[in-house]
């Protein structure tokens, strides 16, 4: 599948890619990504990078989203019960995301959470929870990997923040946030 899509800001066309989003129906859960990268744009496919591809492999040895070895995971989402989405459509090659920028991708998510109902929202790097909630009261916040209950009451769903490698996330943390996922996703879906 191609996922890629053209839209046009203030008259200049930019390509991008589309939201994987069922036409009706709820989802068991929202990947959510801050701006989709260039790697990504240009293979059409939703988080194309070394991190992404690794996001990717471990939903599958999660048991979380199924999909055939060599074969693109995001193609598979859907059929997984998931939708994947970003706060900003622009890649960050283009322009940098402002706070008002930031502030109309928490509309759009709350308008996809309301419509589709997710039992979890999943954001694939913690500074993106971070910035969006930062962005809402002005003021820094931090967030933790693993479940966020602090901010269910705000995305009206469960919140959960993916430990991409790379990140202040040890291994021993990551391995603990990864079992609460599969127990959560085991009793809720």
């Amino acid at each position: 599948m191609n996922h890629q899509i053209q839209i046009t800001i203030d008259g200049i066309s930019y390509l991008t890619l589309d939201d994987i989003l069922p036409i009706e129906g709820k989802l068991k859960g929202l990947i959510v990504g801050k701006t989709p990268s260039p790697k990504s744009i240009y293979s059409a496919h939703f988080f194309h990078g070394k991190r992404g591809q690794w996001f990717w492999k471990q939903l599958r040895l999660l048991r979380i989203i199924d999909y055939p070895e060599g074969n693109e995971a995001d193609d598979y989402a859907l059929k997984a019960g998931f939708g994947v989405t970003h706060i900003s459509k622009l890649s960050r090659e283009f322009i940098p995301t402002t706070n008002q920028d930031v502030k109309k991708g928490y509309d759009d998510l709350i308008s996809k959470i309301e419509r589709y109902r997710p039992k979890v929202v999943i954001f694939t790097y913690k500074s993106t929870l971070d910035l969006l909630l930062s962005a809402l009261s002005n003021n820094k916040i931090k967030t933790n990997y693993g479940f966020n209950p602090q901010c269910d009451s705000i995305f009206h769903t469960a919140v959960f923040v993916f430990p991409m490698p790379g990140t202040i996330c040890k291994k021993e943390e990551a391995k603990i946030y990864m079992a609460d996922l599969v127990r959560f996703w085991s009793k809720s879906c």
